[in-house]
């Protein structure tokens, strides 16, 4: 096992799994109940609550985050805003991502791998079909963090 180069995570060179020991992004909190299967490491999703107010699923083995599209762009814009803490530069994506193809958990269509256009240099997993993003272990946190004239310090 090697540190992943762009998510707080472990990766096996031999078999490509891939372990995340760090909790997934603050303001999840689990609501219970078995959701769709992870698209990238296929454990049961948990069912969840961002910020006490949007339904999502996450991943308790990749730390991974499946949430609708509006979910994510409200959640993103109300972080950057109400930031306290200084912001972060974020490493370069991974452009290898670009070649991993994933399916959407909720229609099995295969989901679009892009650059998020927004802050944290990161890339997306998108389902257009279902409004659905898929976000890799730390990139929610890369996104809130990142530098910008729209986060506050």
């Amino acid at each position: 096992m090697s540190p992943h180069a762009t998510r707080p995570c472990w990766e096996c060179s031999h078999c490509g799994s891939v372990v995340c020991p760090e909790p997934v992004a603050d303001g999840v909190r689990e609501s219970g109940g078995r959701g769709r299967d992870c698209p990238v490491c296929h454990a049961a999703l948990t069912r969840a609550v961002l910020d006490d107010r949007a339904p999502i699923e996450v991943c308790d083995h990749c730390k991974g985050i499946l949430t609708p599209l509006h979910t994510f762009a409200e959640t993103v814009t109300a972080r950057r805003r109400s930031a306290r803490t200084p912001s972060v530069t974020p490493p370069p994506a991974d452009r290898g991502e670009f070649g991993r193809r994933i399916r959407c958990p909720k229609c099995s269509e295969p989901m679009i791998t892009d650059w998020y256009c927004g802050p944290g240099n990161i890339i997306i997993d998108t389902c257009e079909t279902c409004s659905l993003v898929w976000l890799d272990a730390g990139e929610l946190r890369r996104a809130v963090d990142a530098p910008g004239s729209d986060r506050r310090p």
